[in-house]
């Protein structure tokens, strides 16, 4: 799956497919599973260490099912990055929120990008800073109340 450039050029189908290869690739690769979300939301969590057998993914991602396939896309890596923030020794605990959402942003974009899949840099920073900013929304109103 190396060489690809994943941009909205691309037809719906195409995301489609692209987007489940890239799930089954993350599944394989790190033993998360991917499943479907239907609280508008997409995420990352972990299975607690002490519920971890040898026969069980480390920790599940939902995606929203309502997202376009590009959108899709962009979640499942920025997903990925929390799982790979979450295996740092050095930044996985007592950060503020903001700059762990934005290292998760970076981090599932490079996993890709080390391998040969690379997504459209605009979308992505586009998205990353759509997100970026209702973290900052919602962090402002819990200081307001």
């Amino acid at each position: 799956m190396e060489g690809i450039q994943i941009s909205d050029d691309m037809s719906k189908r195409e995301l489609e497919e692209l987007f489940n290869n890239l799930c089954e690739l993350v599944e394989f690769e790190f033993w998360i599973s991917i499943e479907e979300g239907f609280e508008k939301n997409s995420y990352w969590i972990a299975t607690p260490d002490e519920e971890i057998s040898e026969d069980d993914f480390v920790g599940i991602i939902e995606i929203d099912i309502e997202l376009d396939p590009l959108t899709k896309i962009c979640a499942l890596t920025h997903e990925v990055g929390h799982f790979l923030l979450d295996q740092d020794i050095d930044f996985r605990y007592d950060m503020h929120l903001m700059f762990k959402e934005s290292l998760a942003w970076y981090l599932g974009y490079k996993f890709f990008k080390e391998r040969g899949i690379v997504i459209d840099l605009d979308k992505y920073k586009k998205d990353a800073s759509w997100c970026l900013e209702q973290y900052v929304r919602s962090l402002n109103e819990q200081d307001s109340k």
